[in-house]
């Protein structure tokens, strides 16, 4: 059964709850691919790639991850005419998967136009406890079952990768509300296949369906392939202005070579993915700032992996104020967070401090009543351990931990 047929199959189904799609290496890059085309085309499909820490804290990153996804599109929104005036019901001390749950309610009840139904792809980048993440999956349906008036039109989405068979126990236990997929796919023609039924023609189909081969060659590790499929799709994009797209381009093409740890092409790959967000930022795009930021990331990634901390650092502060630029509190104050972690691993304790304080101050302009369950709690959590209590910025600490946080 193709990709496609699996998702039309969980979607028909009116009872499940919980897709468990499971494929091997290979086909989870299609799996991602065919999701990122979903979140594209339907802002009813959402992906949240917090991470697993426990029970307790990846429901509030959950709910920080998806108030601050309508954050961040909230100003581009308004200056298209649209209704950007939503607020997240605040915690008030209830569980932390029921509130969740309660605000991705609110979410579709005050957008009904946009959020129809919703689908939320949980795409953990670590999982600190699988069995404690089956438990939490576990609490989670057995809320939805006894709280349909906040799941009725609600679905997730769970992808894993691995040959061994998924725990039994869950679908056992909700035997109507989880659907475990095993896909197998035949990489090379699924993607072809969506995109010839999408009916798309012209330059945007052409660069569609080279890139979609793009992500293929990196797949097989064809290495000419990727080069030829890049120049390709990077001539239409560039000739037709879409300097996003172009990043995009230079994205994918670098991640396939850090995956060959050929760092040199790696890092220029990232570099042009800067410098043409740097074009689009020119061109009045309006994610142009964030899509800087993301070349920046990518270009730290591959300075960690060289173990050149200090290199790193200076990317994430780039990257920092690329984010303010695109009024991304969270990712502001992630890219200052890493420059700290980055300096102190380099041996720059002061810089490593003045990050922290960086991402600190950057924490305001993240709602007050989401500063709690956000990143924030990361840098506190740092600072802490950083600064002493004798040290000389102690109280500078805790006077701003009391202005993003309160008293504590």
């Amino acid at each position: 059964m193709l990709a496609h047929d699996d998702w039309l199959g969980f979607a028909k189904d009116a009872s499940a709850r919980l897709m468990i799609w499971q494929t091997d290496e290979a086909d989870a890059h299609l799996v991602k691919l065919y999701f990122q085309t979903q979140e594209e085309m339907s802002s009813a499909v959402i992906g949240l790639r917090s991470d697993f820490v426990d029970g307790v804290h990846y429901p509030r990153a959950l709910t920080a991850e998806l108030t601050g996804f309508y954050d961040s599109r909230r100003e581009a929104s308004i200056a298209k005419g649209m209704r950007a005036d939503w607020q997240a019901p605040p915690d008030a001390g209830t569980d932390p998967t029921l509130h969740f749950l309660m605000v991705v309610n609110s979410l579709m009840r005050h957008h009904p136009d946009i959020f129809p139904a919703m689908v939320l792809v949980l795409t953990p980048a670590q999982v600190s406890d699988h069995a404690a993440m089956e438990r939490w999956l576990d609490i989670l349906l057995s809320l939805s079952a006894a709280s349909p008036q906040f799941t009725e039109r609600l679905r997730f989405v769970m992808p894993r990768i691995g040959d061994g068979p998924p725990s039994a126990a869950l679908g056992q236990r909700h035997p109507d509300a989880v659907r475990t997929v095993r896909g197998q796919y035949a990489m090379s023609g699924v993607p072809r296949e969506l995109l010839a039924a999408s009916g798309e023609r012209g330059p945007a189909g052409e660069f569609r369906r080279l890139f979609v081969q793009l992500g293929e060659t990196i797949s097989r590790d064809d290495v000419e392939g990727m080069e030829e499929l890049r120049a390709r799709a990077l001539q239409i994009a560039g000739r037709e202005g879409w300097f996003d797209q172009c990043v995009v381009v230079h994205l994918v093409a670098a991640a396939g070579w850090l995956k060959r740890r050929d760092y040199g092409r790696a890092l220029a790959g990232y570099r042009e993915a800067s410098e043409d967000g740097r074009r689009a930022v020119g061109a009045g795009h309006d994610a142009g700032h964030k899509l800087v930021a993301n070349g920046l990331f990518g270009e730290a990634s591959v300075h960690l992996m060289r173990k050149d901390f200090a290199m790193a650092a200076c990317c994430y502060e780039q990257a920092a104020a690329s984010a303010t630029a695109a009024k991304d509190a969270i990712l502001t104050v992630e890219a200052w967070r890493l420059s700290a972690v980055c300096w102190e691993k380099a041996g720059g304790r002061e810089l490593a401090l003045e990050a922290g304080f960086n991402a600190l101050d950057a924490g305001l302009m993240i709602d007050a009543s989401l500063r709690v369950n956000s990143n924030l709690r990361l840098v506190v959590e740092w600072m802490v351990k950083q600064i002493g209590g004798f040290d000389r910025r102690r109280s500078e600490l805790s006077d701003k931990v009391n202005a993003l946080l309160g008293e504590r």
